[in-house]
């Protein structure tokens, strides 16, 4: 009797979504002490059995506090109009993504169970809302995550292939992105926007090696914002090659200055290496490498050998930079970040350099985090380290 007495008089602190299936059983949609009057606002419609509406107003709530907070981080710009509109849990709608491509069109990303089955409530919330800036919404999912939460879906969810192309811009540079594709979710990722332009800044006269270059951004950034003096970007991925070569048509580069290359970056470093090739500035982004935490001894070892080949080649007689990354969230948030900088620390002994850390970044702002409700939501590291020139043994 007490137990359920207590269960009675207790404090409500918030509103979710239960789900029995998923790793989190409960995603707290609404807090009550860091929106009180949205939470009585959505008190009064549960109360009425109204959970459609309730969704609808949490969400719009959400997306217009998400857009003030862009519109103070200067976003969209005159020099860049994509951008992550809506971070999932760092902007109170855990598994929704949000991303802006071009100032036309609003990629919304599901990656949880709740979404799935709130789609259309969602969807016009969005609509209603992103309209009124001129922006198309398109929906898309991520299937891996939605298995996890225990959402299966049925082949009704896959349309055909839409290859229609939005130019992106970004810090002024011109991108082509297909949104309506569901290659590469978005078809462009912006997470990186800062990085790139923090290490362009120091590739004057440089030569640049962009190692899992995806669509170019890394290589085309130092090349027209840092004055690069060559730049050559790999990656295995034929469609990433042809996006990134394309990339550098649109923005009207010399063909001898920027290169891309279609090969295995494990394979083209030990050959570079062979040649005795070298390079002032190397950028390593590999993929997800550790998805889960149980991964994360396999993927240190496959941070360590590459690690270890990049900085072989970076410049021996004058030294250099290496920007090293990460997105695997396991790797960033074992041992407070130490874990992967650890993992540099054994490369570069392993290749006989001595390096220096410099600087340690993460996401572009737009990637909001609620560290209190979701530390977990910090998943990118890029950490750059000065490569000494090599002493003669």
């Amino acid at each position: 009797a007490d137990a359920l007495s207590a269960v009675r008089d207790a404090q409500p602190i918030g509103f979710g979504i239960f789900n029995p299936s998923s790793m989190y059983r409960v995603r707290i949609l609404c807090h009550a002490t860091s929106h009180p009057g949205l939470f009585r606002e959505v008190s009064h419609i549960l109360k009425e059995g109204d959970e459609a509406k309730a969704i609808r107003v949490i969400v719009d709530a959400k997306l217009r506090d998400a857009m003030k907070s862009r519109h103070a981080l200067r976003l969209p710009s005159e020099s860049t109009d994509s951008y992550r509109l809506v971070n999932g849990e760092g902007d109170g709608l855990s598994g929704l993504a949000v991303d802006v491509l071009g100032g036309r069109v609003a990629v919304a990303m599901s990656s949880a169970a709740w979404c799935e089955m709130h789609k259309s409530t969602i969807m016009e919330t969005l609509e209603d809302v992103l309209g009124e800036e001129g922006l198309e919404v398109i929906w898309r999912t991520t299937p891996s995550r939605l298995d996890q939460d225990g959402y299966k879906l049925s082949s009704a969810d896959s349309g055909e292939e839409d290859y229609r192309c939005v130019v992106v811009t970004e810090s002024g540079i011109q991108y082509n992105t297909y949104p309506y594709s569901s290659s590469q979710k978005t078809g462009f990722y912006c997470d990186q926007r800062d990085n790139r332009l923090q290490v362009a800044e120091l590739c004057k006269d440089k030569r640049v090696l962009d190692l899992c270059c995806y669509n170019g951004g890394f290589a085309l950034t130092a090349m027209i914002h840092g004055g690069a003096a060559h730049c050559i970007g790999v990656d295995s991925s034929p469609d990433a090659i042809d996006a990134a070569t394309a990339n550098a048509n649109l923005n009207g580069l010399d063909a001898e200055k920027v290169q891309f290359v279609r090969d295995d970056i494990a394979k083209y470093m030990k050959q570079a290496q062979e040649e005795g090739r070298e390079w002032d500035v190397v950028v390593l982004d590999p993929p997800k490498l550790a998805p889960t935490a149980s991964m994360l001894d396999r993927a240190a070892r496959k941070y360590h050998a590459l690690n270890r080949d990049a900085l072989r080649l970076i410049n021996k007689k004058e030294g250099g930079l290496l920007l090293t990354c990460t997105c695997s969230g396991a790797m960033t948030q074992k041992d407070g970040g130490q874990f992967f900088l650890q993992t540099i620390k054994g490369a570069a002994l392993s290749a006989g350099r001595r390096i220096g850390l410099l600087r340690v970044s993460g996401a572009a702002p737009c990637h909001a985090l609620d560290p209190a409700s979701f530390p977990a939501g910090a998943y990118l590291t890029a950490a750059l380290f000065y490569v000494s020139p090599e002493e003669e043994s």
